[in-house]
């Protein structure tokens, strides 16, 4: 992440002009949010995945619990970008001041030797020179992932209530973590559940001793972010005078906010030691983020003794410039198992869908 903030600085002020003191007017502003529609591109993949990867690990049997039977899971899910999402055309973009010179340039999970595409940034005012500007590498980073504690209890009627939750882990990370270059905000994730036996309202297959089908529906919610010298964007990054003052820039950082709503349909098979399960469902996700706080806004400006010297200024600042959404709902399907030995479970589940997931962990459960 300090890597892609350091890269969006070095975009604005790949140049400079004349460093000299002039007597300056502005004729033109530039703003971190121009930038938005490229670095939401760029990042999505990655965004979708984190995201996709909350809707895992909810369930590692078909079966409910009897009343007041219960299970405590720890489990881990990771969701893979699909290829088709290591690349985007920028060109269809609506950045109206930018040009790339080519049609195909690499999100964040692409390969880090897969060359982007060129980058310019014109200006209106006459006699400004075009700014080139780095566009991003790949950086390989081609899943997202997600831990989760919870818990799960039988109730009457063949229903089972589960929740989960993700602790904040922000002082112990930070106090890891030496000096103040990068720091965890408040972190943390809950959830809720409900899984419902299916099988108790079918005739005849209500029989089928071994044959468990249930519902499962859950929603969990999940937020951190960032927050240091590292994410820090001042005047002085673009060698700009400023007259505002220094406690302007103090609450910049970088939000993360994701949610998830899932539904499946569950058949297993409850036989001892070993018992698979299948399902069929849906998974909605969406994840919104990017820089929170007020960021300089750069004046272009010239002298007004001299049309040919430029240079620039920060008379105002903007709030949360780039914003990052991204969503993602898809149908899957989803093939596991668990090893029960005795009260202890090991389990896993491979999940078929657009960004195809890999769920399992260890859990403890009880009737």
């Amino acid at each position: 992440m300090k890597k892609i903030i350091t890269l969006i600085l070095i975009s604005i002020v790949a140049f400079s002009i004349n460093k000299t003191t002039i007597k300056a007017q502005a004729v033109e502003s530039m703003s971190l949010s121009e930038l938005d529609p490229y670095m939401s591109s760029y990042l999505q993949p990655f965004a979708k995945a984190m995201a996709v990867s909350m809707s895992g690990g909810w369930s590692h049997t078909a079966k409910v619990h009897s009343t007041l039977g219960f299970d405590i899971t720890f489990s881990t899910a990771v969701a893979m970008v699909p290829e088709g999402d290591f690349n985007f055309n920028p060109q269809s973009l609506n950045m109206p001041n930018y040009e790339f010179s080519k049609s195909t340039t690499p999100t964040i999970s692409a390969d880090n030797a897969v060359l982007p595409a060129d980058l310019t940034r014109s200006f209106n005012t006459a006699g400004a020179p075009d700014l080139s500007m780095p566009s991003f590498n790949g950086q390989g980073i081609s899943f997202g992932g997600m831990f989760a504690l919870q818990g799960a209890i039988g109730l009457p009627k063949g229903t089972e209530l589960i929740v989960r939750f993700v602790p904040d882990i922000s002082n112990i990370t930070n106090n890891m973590i030496p000096g103040d270059d990068i720091g965890l905000e408040e972190t943390g994730m809950w959830g809720i559940g409900v899984k419902h036996d299916i099988k108790q309202w079918i005739p005849v297959v209500q029989k089928v001793p071994f044959l468990q089908i249930s519902g499962l529906f859950t929603y969990s919610k999940f937020h951190t972010g960032f927050v240091g010298e590292s994410f820090k964007i001042t005047p002085e990054d673009f060698g700009a005078a400023s007259t505002l003052p220094a406690t302007t820039w103090d609450n910049q950082h970088f939000s993360i906010k994701m949610s998830s709503l899932t539904g499946s349909l569950l058949v297993g098979a409850n036989i001892p030691i070993f018992q698979p399960y299948i399902g069929i469902g849906f998974n909605s996700v969406s994840f919104d983020g990017g820089l929170r706080g007020k960021y300089p806004l750069v004046d272009l400006v010239v002298d007004i003794n001299n049309p040919a010297a430029f240079d620039y200024e920060v008379n105002e600042s903007e709030t949360d410039p780039i914003n990052i959404e991204a969503k993602e709902t898809s149908f899957n399907f989803q093939a596991g198992a668990r090893l029960k030995l005795g009260f202890f479970v090991l389990h896993y589940t491979y999940t078929i869908q657009n960004y195809s997931m890999h769920s399992g962990g260890i859990a403890f459960t009880f009737r």
